[in-house]
């Protein structure tokens, strides 16, 4: 079994003047960011390795659920992420290298978003009209693929176990 998780950045500030890949998370944000890590945690989600937009934001919120977890969670920088399309997000999915089962990708949205939802063939109903509903910053999908690699993780294979969104 492989395991994607697909974590949207968390609330991110306005700042006059900045590039929107330069915005980091507002105080709000933070406080999204530090929740989502203590429920990764207590929920036992940690990953064999993080792909990370290289956006402030995210990368901020990563650092947060690093964090929680005590470190030593391999993690690549991924520009590609940044404004990422449901086909480029599954290019670098179908990319990962055999002897990974857990994934979590920090990402922006529509992209995360549209991923989730293009993924999902199977799960709780209530589940899988909230992840079509809305999916604000700091909401993480959980979705498991019965699949021998990643290249095989395709539209509509996926179950998702879990989506929720944090509250700070």
């Amino acid at each position: 079994m492989l395991r994607l998780m697909l974590l949207r950045h968390a609330h991110a500030s306005h700042p006059p003047g900045l590039q929107d890949h330069q915005r980091p998370l507002s105080d709000r944000g933070h406080r999204e960011a530090e929740t989502v890590g203590a429920y990764m945690v207590s929920q036992r989600l940690r990953p064999d390795l993080a792909i990370v937009s290289t956006a402030i934001r995210t990368q901020q919120t990563w650092q947060h659920v690093f964090r929680a977890f005590g470190g030593a969670i391999e993690f690549l920088d991924e520009a590609r992420l940044y404004e990422a399309s449901v086909g480029l997000i599954m290019q670098r999915i179908q990319e990962l290298k055999p002897g990974i089962h857990t994934v979590l990708l920090v990402g922006h949205n529509p992209g995360v978003a549209l991923a989730a939802q293009h993924l999902c063939g199977d799960g709780d109903a209530s589940q899988l009209e909230l992840l079509h509903d809305a999916y604000p910053p700091a909401s993480l999908a959980v979705l498991d693929f019965d699949a021998g690699g990643w290249a095989q993780v395709a539209h509509g294979s996926g179950k998702l176990e879990r989506f929720v969104m944090a509250e700070p």
